[in-house]
């Protein structure tokens, strides 16, 4: 699928010969956007969110990201890949998890844990979910993670990824 991307306290031109940027780039292009989305894997079927999911899941494999990397244990902060110092959150959630995603970016970036904070979510979820209207109205998107990583003063390199719902 196609996706738009911001940077914040970090440049396009600097990430562009990161290869762990130039995977992350390849896993979100090989996946196909569709509005009814489903994977079948290993004897089970999934649908929408967590199809996507999945797909990440697999997609991220193939290229040896380690899954749910663990940044500390109490509080528990987890995400969803990270490889080397590069720290991936995949957000189909509420809004208010994108607070909780900028909290561990700040957390790995200060701990020295992370370098580059990705967080990817939907441009917009009603055209992204366009059956699943009840249960998007609320969902992380791509807009209001950008106005507050720009308003919030605590300088952290995040790759915002916005997913567009076209192939």
């Amino acid at each position: 699928m196609k996706f738009k991307k911001s940077y914040f306290f970090c440049s396009e031109r600097l990430l562009s010969n990161v290869e762990e940027v130039n995977e992350i780039f390849s896993c979100i292009e090989s996946i196909q956007w569709n509005p009814e989305f489903e994977i079948d894997f290993n004897g089970s079927s999934y649908q929408h969110q967590t199809a996507y999911n999945k797909a990440f899941d697999i997609e991220f494999s193939k290229n040896n990201w380690d899954a749910q990397p663990k940044l500390y244990d109490n509080p528990r902060l987890i995400g969803d890949f990270q490889k080397n110092d590069i720290f991936v959150e995949i957000q189909f959630g509420n809004s208010a998890s994108i607070y909780r995603d900028y909290y561990k970016f700040h957390f790995g970036l200060t701990n020295n844990l992370l370098s580059l904070a990705v967080l990817i979510v939907p441009t917009n979820p009603k055209e992204f979910f366009p059956t699943r209207h009840a249960s998007v109205s609320n969902m992380a998107e791509y807009d209001l993670a950008y106005r507050y990583f720009k308003l919030l003063p605590i300088p952290v390199p995040i790759l915002l990824l916005g997913l567009l719902p076209e192939n």
